[in-house]
């Protein structure tokens, strides 16, 4: 059997501490949590859904022998009923922003380019290769910032779309809304925006907000959210997007038919729906993301200012490891050999990573 030559780049990614990962996962939220590890290498939440999403769990659960409402409708009436001006015409879901993410790509013509800044998310990549479609890699400034003039002057006749990590993982920097629709403006109508914004939730500069507005506004942008984050549901794969009608339409088209399960649209619903507490988690993690900062500048490391659950810092992973705390090695992310990123935990996790730092 012969395969498309261009997957031969692909390999799935087996992170170097997978044992003691899968270990971590294992005891964690058990009463074997104080095991050997603890795990901060994928910037999920540390502690687990909603009271609210658990009971739409359990209350889901008897009717697991049906398949799931294909069009997600409750789920998109609450991303609507959180998202003023939306409608369920501009709503996309999927297993996962990831999906999310397929989907939009899947809508570009074919042979062509996709740009987007590096390092970032680097999913774009892959998901460009299986799609046959080029990834074009900006580089960030060295402030380790996304610069929207080398985007644009990156952008040409062979351009289908441009993917925003915003604020960008794995650096945690970000634009402002005044950034992104400049950029949006300045971009041709024929290629397709896309704002990856995983991590919105915790931005704390109010000149971030606003970014849906851009896709009821405009007909080629798109935002693209996930569930994993802020809301505890990584294990349940869930994303949702805001889009245009047109764009909306056309993903919805090519969307796997049931890809959001029964279990996803019932808790997501139900965690969409409880926005003041969202916001409360966000807070938390926030204030903990600026503990972790402090305690990084007091060691003396260098480190990336982030407005994600997430922290670079130069510093190998090896230096964590000693305290019990695995994080993503840098070079797995684009970054040098000595970086790594380490995901904000719980008060708990984040006093193992302080103490492991060392003196300045």
């Amino acid at each position: 059997m012969k395969f498309r030559p261009e997957l031969d780049s692909l390999s799935p990614y087996k992170p170097p501490r997978g044992t003691q990962e899968a270990a971590a996962e294992k005891g964690s939220g058990s009463a074997e949590s104080t095991a050997e590890y603890v795990k901060l290498t994928s910037n999920e939440l540390s502690f687990g859904p909603l009271p609210e999403a658990e009971t739409a769990l359990k209350e889901a659960l008897p009717r697991a022998n049906r398949y799931p409402d294909r069009y997600a409708g409750l789920l998109r009436g609450e991303v609507v009923a959180a998202n003023p001006g939306a409608a369920p015409g501009n709503v996309l879901v999927g297993n996962g922003s990831s999906e999310v993410l397929l989907n939009l790509l899947q809508l570009v013509e074919n042979p062509g380019e996709v740009v987007f800044p590096w390092p970032s998310f680097g999913l774009y990549g892959s998901i460009c290769t299986v799609l046959g479609l080029r990834a074009k890699q900006v580089p960030l400034t060295e402030r380790h910032e996304i610069k929207p003039e080398a985007l644009l002057s990156a952008v040409t006749a062979d351009t289908r779309a441009v993917i925003l990590c915003n604020p960008n993982n794995p650096t945690g920097t970000y634009l402002t809304l005044e950034a992104v629709r400049d950029f949006a403006e300045a971009l041709p109508e024929s290629v397709l925006l896309i704002l990856d914004e995983a991590y919105h939730e915790f931005v704390s500069d109010e000149a971030y907000r606003g970014s849906e507005a851009l896709a009821f506004e405009r007909p080629n942008v798109a935002a693209v959210r996930t569930f994993s984050k802020a809301h505890g549901l990584a294990g349940l794969r869930v994303g949702y997007g805001l889009a245009p009608p047109e764009v909306a339409d056309y993903a919805e088209r090519v969307r796997f038919p049931f890809s959001v399960n029964l279990a996803a649209q019932a808790a997501a619903a139900a965690s969409m729906r409880e926005r003041e507490q969202i916001r409360g988690r966000a807070e938390f993690v926030i204030r903990e993301r600026d503990r972790l900062q402090e305690a990084f500048e007091s060691a003396g490391l260098d480190y990336i200012p982030s407005q994600g659950n997430f922290v670079m810092v130069e510093t190998g992973p090896e230096t964590f490891e000693r305290a019990g705390v695995l994080v993503r090695e840098g070079e797995a992310l684009g970054y040098p050999v000595g970086w790594s990123r380490v995901t904000v935990g719980n008060s708990e996790e984040n006093d193992r990573i302080a103490g492991a730092l060392p003196a300045a």
